[in-house]
């Protein structure tokens, strides 16, 4: 189920990937990057999409978990970018990562499951020429992603599942202190309408089935039913809504090693 969210993750916040892309291309200058880490990599969405980006970079995904770098290697064929984008299997917090020198790092919605951001950020750190920059982002804000009528019901469920998202780290201080200068730090917004019945509608239901699993023990037998109503297959699914309202809030912390 990760796997398939993370994917449908890319294409229903799409437009903060690109304002998140265009602040790294602004740091980058009229030379653009080289060579682009892409820390904890998960499904390649940041990968592929560096690659797109950048003409004549070589990205290199890195990530613990070979079975998403396999997913990696597969969307990088069908993309047309396989020849620039390849896969290292590494811990960006252990003692030996071995990622190589790169004049870009990007790390979207990883550093925060790492156990040692810290060393993590050392590593990065150390990886970057002078000059290099590092992008960050982290969700601050869980996705909504039901249409206004479910707007109190999905609040009160999301709420009994807790909210890790609530709690996202702020990394200034570590980026200091692993050596960085602060560029910049952004709230990237996504708040779109989208059609039910499409890729909008898979996602908000895997969010909701990702939710229940934390919520359904603690709900009311009314909001469970209507839970595995929405999440599922059958008539009244999330996929019948005709149009879903997708919003949230993701910070973007920029940093660079002097």
């Amino acid at each position: 189920m990760l796997m398939q969210l993370l994917d449908l993750d890319a294409v229903v916040q799409a437009p903060m990937l690109e304002e998140a892309l265009d602040i790294v291309a602004g740091l980058a200058g009229t030379a653009g990057p080289r060579r682009i880490l892409d820390v904890g990599a998960g499904t390649g969405t940041g990968a592929i999409a560096l690659a797109r980006r950048f003409a004549t970079a070589e990205v290199v995904a890195v990530d613990t978990d070979e079975r998403m770098l396999d997913r990696v290697r597969t969307r990088a064929l069908a993309e047309g970018v396989n020849d620039r984008v390849r896969t290292v299997e590494a811990d960006v917090a252990s003692d030996t990562p071995q990622l190589g020198v790169a004049d870009m790092a990007w790390a979207s919605a990883a550093l925060h499951e790492t156990p040692d951001a810290g060393l993590a950020f050392r590593n990065i750190f150390d990886a970057l020429l002078p000059g290099g920059h590092l992008v960050v982002v982290e969700m601050d804000a869980p996705p909504l992603v039901l249409p206004e009528a479910f707007a109190e019901w999905e609040a009160r469920v999301r709420a009994a599942g807790g909210s890790p998202a609530a709690d996202h780290p702020d990394w200034t201080s570590a980026l200091h202190a692993a050596g960085f200068e602060m560029v910049l730090t952004r709230s990237l917004v996504t708040d779109r309408r989208m059609p039910a019945d499409g890729p909008a509608g898979d996602y908000a239901a895997l969010e909701l089935r990702r939710v229940g699993h934390a919520a359904m023990s603690t709900l009311s037998a009314s909001d469970q039913s209507t839970l595995m109503t929405l999440a599922g297959d059958h008539i009244g699914n999330v996929r019948e809504l005709g149009e879903l309202w997708i919003r949230g809030t993701r910070t973007l912390w920029a940093a660079q090693r002097p």
